[in-house]
């Protein structure tokens, strides 16, 4: 998720435990410092963002969301969360301000990774798996808009902070599981219609709550398209299933290639011969399709000795074109095979 939404849940989740003050009574030490530490340990992980690494591919796939957003860190982001928190106020008790700091770092921030589609490896160092639950994009607004509107109600009224912290802490829940649910409805609507399916999945849609996208997998094809709860599913593209042949053996063995290769689950692969000897590689993801076609896909430009020279994240086109593409039928769309 955004920085946004993982630090309103973080601020939220600290109103969970009750204040030791009385109602309307200035906050304690430890309240505040309790406050201040799920916000810290809700944002803490993401600053694995300043990492250095070898390019842009390499940062969004290996730097981030790496150790920090790991289970088994957990307690010492936490502690990390919760000695700063105790630096501002001093006289605030330890183990309240820690369990704040490592319930909020768990469910405001790699809980909220774990539902977007992009997928996050919770188990490192034990397993370099992305794990993800695609119940929501990364950025959702109406995830995070019982949040702020709860923080600033709270901010207003003071003396209903708590509660109002908590009423947008629970409309925020009940949509993200309303989310779930929904999922697993369509997931199941587009089984029924293809049962050769080797496998089915959908993920959410561009500005959508009841449209979704979906890519079913055939044995020689993917089937790529969209389904909404009052309708039954469109296939709007198919494409060939790359084979083992798609890239040759030394090319994927290429470390860059090979972690793109790895986080794309239905990899739409291009290979392209340029001047001096020089490789473009194109590796898209359907999980990420306007009406079929890919928005997001890594180039990679390898040199004659594999090397890679040039690696960029293409997101499909200038906010304008997306819009665009998702009001209708691209233009130049090619047609299905």
């Amino acid at each position: 998720m955004d920085n946004l939404t993982h630090g309103l849940l973080g601020l939220a989740l600290g109103a969970l435990r009750r204040p030791e003050a009385p109602a309307g009574a200035p906050l304690s030490p430890t309240d505040k410092a309790v406050l201040l530490g799920s916000v810290l340990a809700s944002e803490l992980p993401d600053l694995d963002t300043l990492l250095p690494a070898a390019n842009s591919v390499d940062h969004a796939l290996r730097a981030h969301r790496g150790l920090s957003h790991a289970l088994a860190f957990a307690p010492l982001v936490a502690l990390t969360a919760t000695a700063l928190a105790l630096l501002v106020f001093r006289r605030a008790r330890f183990l309240p301000v820690y369990l704040s700091s490592l319930l909020a770092l768990v469910v405001a921030h790699l809980l909220p990774d774990l539902w977007t589609g992009w997928g996050t490896r919770l188990l490192l160092p034990f397993s370099d798996q992305r794990l993800t639950l695609d119940w929501t994009m990364v950025v959702d607004p109406l995830v995070t808009l019982p949040l702020l509107v709860g923080t600033v109600w709270a901010w207003r009224r003071r003396a209903r902070w708590r509660g109002a912290l908590l009423v947008g802490l629970a409309c925020s829940a009940a949509y993200v599981g309303m989310r779930g649910v929904l999922q697993a409805t369509l997931t199941s609507r587009v089984r029924e219609a293809t049962p050769g399916a080797e496998r089915v999945q959908v993920f959410p849609a561009w500005l959508s709550l009841t449209t979704w996208r979906y890519v079913t997998v055939l044995p020689s094809e993917y089937v790529a398209g969209t389904v909404s709860l009052g309708g039954s599913p469109h296939a709007e593209r198919r494409l060939p299933r790359p084979g083992p042949d798609a890239l040759p053996a030394n090319v994927r063995a290429v470390p860059t290639v090979h972690e793109a290769l790895a986080w794309a689950r239905f990899p739409v692969i291009s290979s392209t011969p340029v001047a001096e000897g020089r490789t473009v590689i194109r590796i898209g993801d359907l999980r990420y399709h306007l009406h079929g076609e890919p928005t997001l896909a890594f180039v990679l430009e390898l040199g004659p000795d594999l090397a890679v020279t040039e690696a960029r994240l293409e997101r499909g086109g200038s906010a304008r074109e997306l819009l665009e593409r998702w009001r209708g039928e691209p233009k130049g769309r090619r047609p299905s095979p």
